[in-house]
């Protein structure tokens, strides 16, 4: 299905309840990552805009937290609806402003919609605990009754790769806990989010309660981090980035989600079904044209099935057709920006001068990097902490499973894995041994279910995101003691 047409609009910041330019009248034009057309523009917001929504989310806070929890459910879930219903052309403008295929749109889309209904139904379990307290002497007269309340402002700072999606993620959990949500938009592709908020203003949530402020990260992003006056920052996008927005956070003792890079492992054992492997491989690599943090970025494969696995990979890799996102036949269309698929160029090129071999591809016209397929060993960066955020596939050859688990542990990553096996056992080891978050057996990394704890070991985040996870940590557990209601011992 062709995406259709858009009509260049001026779009504008969400503050307070009122549509606003920014206050320096400067705009970020938003063109569309295939043909280079002008979609619309969006402010370039400043402190002063990021302040004045500051200012405002007290209000906010305090009316949407006064909400009754099965409102707040409704009003989501109204959402939601309205989000289904508009799927095509909210799908048309994701797949035209950030360049993935019209078909990953849909999918981004239907899940975004999916997760606002998760939250509201999750929120009416938030429940607390009553506790009798003569588990301890001397209180056996008391009785301590625990319930969750919103943590108050939060910032959401969303990534360009999936905009809609974690916009759901961090909005959707932050309204059903009762928080009050500013979202700084990506910078690259935010009409998605402005069109999702203005649907949320619809079904019912307060304009002061969830705000919207563009612009670029360093300006607006940087001024929201460093408030004294919110409680939490949710944060998605690379470690460098989330290091300053933890340290910004941490000077005022604000509490930071993050979730960060990843240099996902997949492993491919002796037993493995190569075919499967293989498809699984492709799928997690061109997904979002391969601009995902958990995508499959270091394929292990034991010797003994090296050369059958790498002929079925290259194969197929060299059948991908990168083109227009919104023809169905493209598998893989531009990246984001000229200067990210010049990154990847370099990164290619790097990884060649360390000792790669470039076997498929790796070629770049534009923003779109002909799908890549590297032979790699570990000398080469890319086999422990570059992350390459693109179609670019790495695979080396390994002497056994533990040889493979090993080379996975020594990234400063571990976001998600893969291992293909058939003995179950032996997964379930892997699956215990791997540093990561989430552990995938016969299946790849690209995997998300939405009441996952998703969120990484060591450098790829702080915190766990998703429906049956998030609303604890976007609430805090306050204690109510009922002395002596008991009675005397």
């Amino acid at each position: 299905m062709s995406a259709p047409m858009h009509t260049l609009i001026r779009h504008r910041m969400s503050i307070a309840g009122q549509a606003r330019d920014s206050a320096s009248g400067e705009v970020i034009e938003i063109r569309n990552k295939f043909d280079g057309n002008l979609i619309g523009t969006v402010p370039a917001g400043t402190v002063q805009d990021a302040q004045d929504a500051l200012d405002a989310a007290p209000d906010g806070f305090q009316a949407w937290s006064e909400t009754p929890t099965f409102r707040r459910a409704a009003i989501l879930k109204e959402a939601a609806a309205q989000i289904r219903s508009r799927r095509d052309e909210l799908s048309a403008m994701l797949s035209a402003e950030n360049g993935k295929t019209f078909t990953h749109a849909q999918l981004e889309i239907d899940t975004t919609a999916r997760i606002f209904d998760g939250f509201a139904e999750e929120s009416k379990r938030l429940f607390g605990q009553t506790i009798p307290l003569d588990i301890q002497d001397g209180m056996q007269s008391d009785l301590m009754v625990t319930i969750r309340e919103p943590l108050g402002i939060m910032v959401g700072i969303v990534p360009f790769n999936f905009p809609a999606e974690l916009y759901a993620h961090k909005v959707g959990a932050a309204l059903a806990a009762g928080n009050a949500m500013i979202v700084k938009s990506p910078e690259d592709d935010p009409l998605v989010t402005i069109m999702l908020t203005e649907i949320l203003h619809r079904a019912g949530v307060p304009g002061a309660a969830l705000q919207l402020v563009t612009g670029y990260g360093d300006v607006v992003g940087d001024h929201l981090s460093k408030s004294p006056d919110i409680a939490a920052v949710t944060f998605t996008g690379s470690t460098a980035v989330g290091a300053i927005i933890a340290a910004n956070a941490g000077r005022n003792i604000v509490r930071v989600f993050l979730e960060l890079s990843g240099n996902d492992a997949f492993i491919v054992c002796e037993d493995a079904d190569l075919d499967a492997a293989a498809d699984h491989a492709i799928a997690g690599r061109t997904y979002a044209n391969g601009q995902v943090c958990v995508a499959t970025k270091r394929i292990m494969v034991v010797r003994s099935r090296y050369e059958e696995f790498l002929a079925l990979l290259s194969s197929r890799v060299g059948a991908l057709r990168v083109g227009d996102p919104s023809c169905e036949t493209t598998d893989v269309g531009p990246l984001i920006t000229m200067e990210a698929a010049c990154t990847v160029e370099r990164q290619i090129l790097d990884a060649v001068e360390q000792g790669a071999r470039l076997l498929v591809g790796g070629t770049r016209r534009g923003a779109f990097i002909d799908p890549a397929l590297l032979e790699i060993d570990t000398n080469v960066g890319i086999a422990t902490d570059t992350e390459i955020f693109g179609p670019v596939f790495a695979v080396l050859a390994v002497d056994d499973l533990d040889a493979a688990i090993d080379i996975a542990n020594s990234s400063q990553f571990g976001l998600n894995a893969a291992v293909f096996t058939n003995d179950l056992h032996r997964a379930i080891d892997a699956g215990r041994r791997i540093k990561a978050g989430i552990v995938s057996v016969n299946g790849g990394n690209t995997y998300r279910p939405d009441v996952a704890a998703f969120g990484g070991y060591k450098k790829s985040g702080l915190g766990r995101e998703g429906i049956a996870y998030t609303l604890d940590e976007f609430t805090q557990v306050k204690s109510i003691v009922l002395r002596g209601v008991l009675g005397s011992e």
